[in-house]
């Protein structure tokens, strides 16, 4: 079982010039799941369900949509493969593989028939595991097209070099995979999650032939796995809590108080207690309107990157209700969901 350190987690990332007067600061939060999976379930099993059930009907399959076995199975790999990196990144599950390869529905538009909760049983027995997480069907296709255009080429070497517009050919390929998981939960005796999960992505390509325009292109088994990669990215956000990136803007310069770019390059160096113990002093003072809102909106950034989510929401408010910043009324509603968010983490992880 994983231990979750801190949920209200705001590891500084980075800090960036925006524009004149703000600069950012990154931010890690966990995104609940789309999905709640009861909480017994800690440690998963992971498992490839897309054996053929007939070799010789996937063959045939496999020629009338374009797809065989040999191609698709680099890609199968990847999709799981990437199952189970992005679930390792979340705390919410301990992740382990399957060695075996059961039958299943390759090429296949239809979930085969569920596993028997006897072999769930068995499974779960095996790899001392508390649910099963399988991909029970694979489908995919490659498309190429082309069509003549304009292209630009460059003649000549060195200082000589021109870039000229020449007939040529624009090629692209369009990769798609269709995957479908289940999500067993042998306590429940339930199917806690039947889904599919299509992806596609395009790649382009432009020479003055056709031959050289496809081979300039990405070929069909590399495309299938980079598109099955994609489908498992967003199959392990489905049903885990995963970590993400939030930028967050604050004020670094005001005309009419020093105070205001001191606190900002303390934050710069992430010293945040002294940047708003710097900008509460001087919202204390005379300060115009645009000034004092500009304080009060730093102060709450400085409260969530501390992680205390409410006091930000609180200082955010502050900076549109006193002072007339609308961003602080964007930011404290923004706020809003993130609490709301934090909570359904919180019950989502309650296992741990």
């Amino acid at each position: 079982m994983k231990v979750f350190r801190s949920l209200l987690m705001s590891t500084l990332v980075a800090l960036a010039m925006c524009s004149s007067c703000t600069k950012n600061v990154s931010l890690t939060r966990l995104a609940p799941a789309e999905i709640s999976i009861p909480n017994h379930v800690q440690r998963l099993l992971i498992l490839d369900r897309t054996e053929p059930e007939s070799k010789g009907v996937a063959i045939i399959e496999g020629i009338l949509t374009g797809e065989a076995p040999f191609e698709v199975k680099n890609a199968i790999e990847a999709t799981l493969a990437t199952v189970q990196q992005e679930l390792n990144t979340s705390p919410r599950y301990e992740v382990v593989r399957a060695r075996e390869r059961l039958k299943g529905g390759l090429f296949s538009q239809q979930f085969p028939q569920p596993l028997t909760w006897d072999q769930i049983d068995a499974l779960c027995s095996a790899y001392g595991a508390d649910g099963v997480l399988a991909l029970e069907k694979f489908s995919s296709d490659f498309v190429v097209t082309d069509k003549k255009a304009r292209i630009k080429k460059t003649v000549g070497e060195g200082k000589d070099a021109t870039t000229v517009e020449v007939d040529g050919i624009y090629a692209e390929g369009v990769a798609q995979v269709q995957v479908g998981f289940r999500f067993y939960d042998p306590a429940n005796r339930n199917i806690a999650d039947q889904v599919d999960v299509s992806k596609t992505n395009l790649w382009s390509a432009e020479a003055e032939t056709r031959a050289q325009a496809l081979a300039l292109m990405i070929n069909k088994v590399r495309a299938t796995q980079i598109v099955g990669q994609m489908a498992g990215a967003a199959y392990a956000r489905r049903v885990a809590p995963m970590f993400l990136t939030i930028s967050r803007t604050f004020f670094h310069k005001s005309k009419t108080n020093p105070a205001l770019a001191y606190g900002a390059r303390l934050a710069e160096v992430n010293k945040w207690e002294e940047a708003m113990d710097a900008w509460t002093t001087a919202l204390d003072g005379d300060n115009d309107e645009k000034t004092a809102a500009k304080l009060a909106y730093n102060i709450a950034i400085g409260h969530e990157v501390l992680g205390n989510l409410e006091l930000a929401q609180d200082w955010a408010g502050i900076a549109y209700t006193r002072y007339g910043l609308k961003k602080g009324r964007t930011y404290a509603n923004d706020l809003t969901r993130q609490i709301l968010a934090n909570e359904q983490v919180r019950q989502q992880l309650a296992g741990d």
